[in-house]
C-alpha cells in the first residue's frame, strides 16, 4: 500500500493486485471475489461477474468504461447509494465532463489514469465537503477489469459510508 496523495480531507491510496484484503476493511469479500475471478490473469474481466456476486453491495456499485490516448472513463453504471451521497447520477458521465475546470478533479484524473495503467486497486476516502455534505465520509475501492488481458478496460468501484 501507498499513499498517492493527501488533500482537503481526502486520501488516495494505491494497493498491488495480491493485496491481503484485510487492508481494505468493509471490503475484504470483494477482495477475495476479484482475486477468485482474477485466477492467473492480470486481473478479470467484467464479463467474469454476475449480478448475484455483489449481493449485498448492490447500489453502492459503479462500473467504467476505461478509454485512453486521451485518458478517460465514462460511468457505464452509478448506483443508487453512491447517487444518493453524491446528489447526483453520474451514470452515462465522461470523467473530464466531471472536472469543469477544477484543477482536484483534474489532479483526480491523473490518478485513476495511472491506476488503470499500472493495473492496481486503488481506495479513495474522505469528505463530501465539495457536495455541502461535510459531515459525510465515504470510502471507495476501485478494482481494474480487462477485456482483452493487457489491460485496464473497464473498472468496478464499490462505496461505504457514515
Amino acid at each position: 500500500m501507498a499513499v498517492w496523495k493527501e488533500h482537503d480531507f481526502w486520501k488516495y491510496e494505491i494497493f498491488e493486485r495480491d493485496v491481503e484484503p484485510e487492508m481494505l476493511p468493509g471490503f475484504e469479500d470483494l477482495v477475495r471475489l476479484w482475486q477468485n475471478k482474477q485466477g492467473d490473469r492480470p486481473m478479470p474481466a467484467w464479463a467474469d461477474f454476475d449480478f448475484h456476486d455483489f449481493v449485498g453491495w448492490h447500489g453502492r456499485i459503479a462500473m467504467a468504461d476505461i478509454f485512453y490516448d486521451p485518458y478517460d472513463y465514462r460511468y457505464r453504471l452509478f448506483g443508487e447509494k453512491i447517487s444518493e451521497q453524491f446528489k447526483a447520477d453520474f451514470t452515462g458521465k465522461l470523467g473530464t465532463d466531471l472536472v469543469d475546470g477544477n484543477l482536484e478533479r483534474l489532479e483526480e484524473l491523473e490518478f485513476y489514469e495511472m491506476v488503470c495503467r499500472k493495473m492496481l486497486i486503488s481506495r479513495v476516502s474522505g469528505q463530501l465537503k465539495q457536495f455541502h455534505r461535510p459531515h459525510v465520509s465515504v470510502t471507495f475501492v476501485e478494482f481494474p477489469l480487462s477485456g482483452n488481458g493487457e489491460m485496464t478496460t473497464h473498472t468496478v468501484m464499490a462505496m461505504i459510508s457514515d
